[in-house]
């Protein structure tokens, strides 16, 4: 009961600070354009302060310090690391920095969280292969967190929908660290599901809207694949799906394949892979005539959907679990575009009638 108390305070505790910290954060990123400036990609007219990443990085920290270092201190590394990361994401806001930087110190941090022993350790009877040797759990590891942090980030593109897939995130974190009797990494848990709410009720805001920035879709991206690797080392080589990949699966699955999709599209029709475009899936949720809510919502049931899948029905971890929601998710964004298309076709053959 006690432990029930202590969370809920330090939940309701970084909700309060987060909405307090936000107008005062507004106002500082309006007079230094700390903002994200309409243009032809962009469905805001206004200019929208980038301050979402630093407010939950600023209340996330103050509370961790209140809590005590020894309630943190194992994952001390991830924590130092995605601070880093929040730093390069908020110089990105301002002075859009170069890819190849970015993606330099992405490799540094995931290097560092490799040595620091925060490593992928087995491949959970994927080929039949359980342990693997240290060099093979450095490459992956390294690979792990850079193609999750991109992935992550590129979601980042309507509101509410990387907070809200990082919110629930948080939260399941919470519920395996309660699990495991952990409460002072669960407390990391519910100080995030706190602050992530107050951003994203002021995201969905008319007069007062915020955005995330590539800060926090950095930060927030990072510390999840980082706290999902870090899990694993709890797990066992039985043959059960561990929590740890279950807890990444969660969170990356849709926005790794959506992104792989995007890259491999954008290479078949001689494009850079890296040159951003309207084709990840929410910007053809968009096309429907769905709001950013509804398309939100939409994303996030979907990825509970194919959580629930990989759970009833993938006892055993095999690469045909990644491969089914792989396929799966392909149709339905087949469906999704054909729909598109049926829609840009009524409106051609109004216009040919209107003439």
């Amino acid at each position: 009961m006690t432990n029930f108390i202590e969370l809920s305070i330090f939940g309701i505790l970084s909700f309060a600070l987060a909405m307090c910290a936000i107008p005062l954060m507004r106002i500082i990123a309006l007079k230094i354009k700390l903002v994200d400036l309409p243009n032809a990609r962009k469905v805001h007219q206004t200019a929208i302060p980038l301050i979402g990443g630093l407010v939950i990085g600023m209340i996330v920290l103050l509370l961790l310090g209140i809590s005590g270092y020894k309630s943190w201190k194992e994952i001390l590394p991830i924590i130092v690391t995605s601070y880093v990361m929040l730093f390069v994401g908020a110089l990105d806001d301002k002075a859009d920095l170069n890819a190849k930087y970015k993606l330099a110190i992405q490799f540094c941090v995931s290097v560092i969280i490799a040595i620091s022993g925060i490593r992928i350790t087995s491949l959970y009877g994927i080929f039949g292969i359980y342990e693997i040797n240290i060099y093979l759990q450095y490459l992956l590891t390294i690979l792990m967190i850079t193609a999750a942090v991109n992935a992550f980030n590129l979601i980042d593109g309507i509101d509410g929908l990387a907070a809200s897939v990082a919110g629930i995130g948080f939260v399941l974190f919470l519920i395996l660290m309660l699990i495991d009797g952990n409460i002072g990494l669960a407390k990391i848990g519910i100080v995030f599901a706190g602050s992530i709410a107050a951003f994203i009720k002021c995201n969905f805001s008319k007069k007062k809207k915020i955005f995330l920035g590539n800060s926090g879709a950095l930060f927030l991206g990072y510390l999840l694949i980082c706290l999902g690797i870090y899990i694993t080392k709890f797990d066992n080589n039985s043959s059960k799906l561990p929590y740890g990949i279950f807890f990444i699966l969660f969170v990356y699955t849709i926005p790794v394949i959506d992104s792989a999709r995007v890259y491999t599209d954008r290479m078949l029709r001689g494009k850079s892979p890296f040159k951003a475009d309207k084709s990840h899936i929410h910007h053809h949720l968009l096309q429907l005539g769905l709001s950013h809510k509804k398309i939100t919502l939409t994303f996030v049931l979907i990825n509970i959907l194919t959580f629930a899948v990989q759970y009833a029905f993938f006892g055993n971890y095999s690469i045909y679990t990644f491969l089914i929601s792989f396929v799966t998710f392909c149709l339905l964004f087949k469906i999704i575009k054909t729909m598109n298309l049926f829609i840009t076709w009524k409106k051609n053959i109004k216009e040919i009638e209107n003439l």
